[in-house]
Order: structure tokens, then sequence, then C-alpha cells
């Protein structure tokens, strides 16, 4: 249709006006569950923090910033800070390390793979809890099945009791369970390899470890960035085989920043703090998350 002295007029931005009106209405349930489940617990918490009573599960004025000053000022935030990361660094290091390590031996000498993956999941979709309870039975005092056995050849250790041997148990336990997720994520990762770039190499003469070394992964470079985030995020949130095997202890070795916000809401009863502590670890968490996109995309730059 056209108008008199002026341009033709058309439809079609009233068309694109109702798309954008059905695009919000398919997309209102996924913001209403956000703001349920992820703003408004962020905002309660923030209140709660900020609240004049560190009592009361109800944030009370005068509003201000005493129970942050109070969690900052506490002698054992810091420390369970660092057991947090020292938990983090070793078991994404030893979870990336075999992980990756061992999808490109599957990936070139395993050309079969299907009941390999079913039996590579079965750890990663565990109940954390089950899987904590039963290594408690193997690795308990003289009466665990591991302590009994090695108790026979004269080795008697303590695993829960120690602190050096408590983190290694607790990263152990977590590098067990969720190394074969990272080794089913690095094949589908290996499947965007091209096969020419392979075929190149070993026209040049290069091995298998020089090929994988030198192309395999820097291309998968950007996926095993992405793999490592996935597993931060999860493996902030550890507590169930905290809670389980150890309560933290001995004495505080085990008490990372999870458990410890833990202990001081539903412990101490201290709400106002335990907010404060809730409000940290989510900062933590984003500032880290900030840090691996920023490292995935200069990756993606690079080989792109």
């Amino acid at each position: 249709m056209t108008r008199r002295g002026g341009p033709p007029v058309t439809s079609i931005p009233r068309a694109e006006g109702r798309l954008r009106g059905w695009h919000l209405g398919f997309t209102f349930p996924l913001i209403a569950v956000l703001l349920a489940t992820t703003v408004l617990p962020l905002a309660y918490a923030l209140a709660l923090a900020l609240g004049g009573s560190d009592a009361s599960l109800v944030p009370q004025a005068p509003f201000g910033t005493g129970n942050v000053e109070a969690v900052l000022d506490r002698g054992d935030l810091w420390p369970a800070l660092w057991l947090a990361v020292v938990f983090l660094v070793g078991a994404l290091a030893f979870e990336l390390g075999l992980g990756v390590f061992t999808a490109l031996v599957l990936d070139r000498f395993v050309p079969n793979r299907n009941t390999l993956r079913v039996v590579l999941l079965w750890p990663a979709v565990l109940p954390p809890i089950a899987v904590a309870l039963v290594f408690k039975y193997i690795l308990q005092g003289d009466i665990g099945m591991l302590s009994y056995y090695l108790g026979l050849v004269g080795i008697h250790q303590e695993w829960l009791t120690q602190p050096s041997s408590a983190m290694a148990v607790i990263i152990g336990i977590d590098v067990w369970q969720y190394t074969p997720f990272v080794i089913l994520l690095t094949l589908a990762a290996l499947k965007s390899v091209p096969e020419e770039v392979l075929e190149a190499a070993q026209l040049d003469g290069a091995g298998w470890i020089r090929s994988a070394w030198s192309l395999v992964i820097p291309i998968i470079r950007p996926a095993v960035i992405a793999i490592a985030l996935l597993r931060f995020i999860d493996a902030i949130q550890v507590f169930p085989t905290i809670y389980v095997l150890t309560r933290g202890g001995p004495g505080s070795s085990t008490q990372l920043l999870t458990y410890y916000n833990f202990q001081v809401f539903f412990g101490q009863l201290q709400f106002g703090q335990g907010a404060a502590i809730a409000i940290f670890v989510v900062l933590f968490t984003l500032a880290c998350v900030t840090v691996f996109t920023r490292i995935q995309r200069r990756a993606e730059k690079a080989w792109a």
C-alpha cells in the first residue's frame, strides 16, 4: 500500500511488534523461575546481611554493614576461603589432567565407545551422600575395609582424622566421581577436530603425542575451559562429602567456605553473618566465573 507524497506504508513494524510480544510470552516462565529461585533469594540474603539483627530470620532496621564487618573481622573466614581454593585447584587440576589425557587415549585407541560412555557416566550420577557413605565405610579408622587390609601388612593410616589425609580424601573422592564426566565431555569436544588437520600432521611425520599436544589440545582448549567452568561451579558447592566424612574436621582442616557458611548459619544461628558469608560466596563465585569466561574468549580468539 502507498501513500501520496510519501514512502510506501507497510505493516512489517507492526508484525515485528507482535513477534516481540510472543517472544516475551515464551520467555516469561523462565524469567519468573529466575526471579523466584535466584533474584528473590539473593535479595533476601542481602537484606538479612545488612539488617540490624544477627539473631532473626526477618530483616530488621536499622540497616547497615555491621554483619559484613563482623564477618570480615572473623579469624576463620579467610582460612575457610583458602581451604576452598586448595580444594578447587587440587580437584580441577586432577580432573582436567586425567580427564583430557584419558579422553585423548580413548579417542585414539578405542574405536567403539558406546558402552564405555555408559560406564563412565554412572559415577557422576550417583548421589554425593551415597558416595561419601561408601568411602566412609572403606576408610574409617581400623574398621574400614581399606584400613583393615593395610593393617594386615603393617600399614596403619587414619585417613579421616589427620588434617593432610582428610583434605586429600575429600579431593580424591571428587576426582573419582567427576573425572569420568570430564572424559565424556572431552570426547564430545574431540569430535570437532577436523580429520584433515590430523591427516596433514601424519603426512608431516608427527606422532600421536606431538599431534595431540600441538594440534588437538589447542583446538579443543575453549571446550576444556568450558568444562573447567562447569566443574568449578559444581565443586564450589561441595557439602555432602564434608558433612558425612569429616564435619569440617579434624579441627577445621576441611571446613571449606560453603561448609563454614552452613556452620555459621545453622550451627551458630548467626543469621545475619551467615547471610553475609553467603553473599561473599556468590561474589567469589562470580569473580572466578568472570576469569574463566575471559580466558575462554581469549582461547576462542586465538584459535579463530
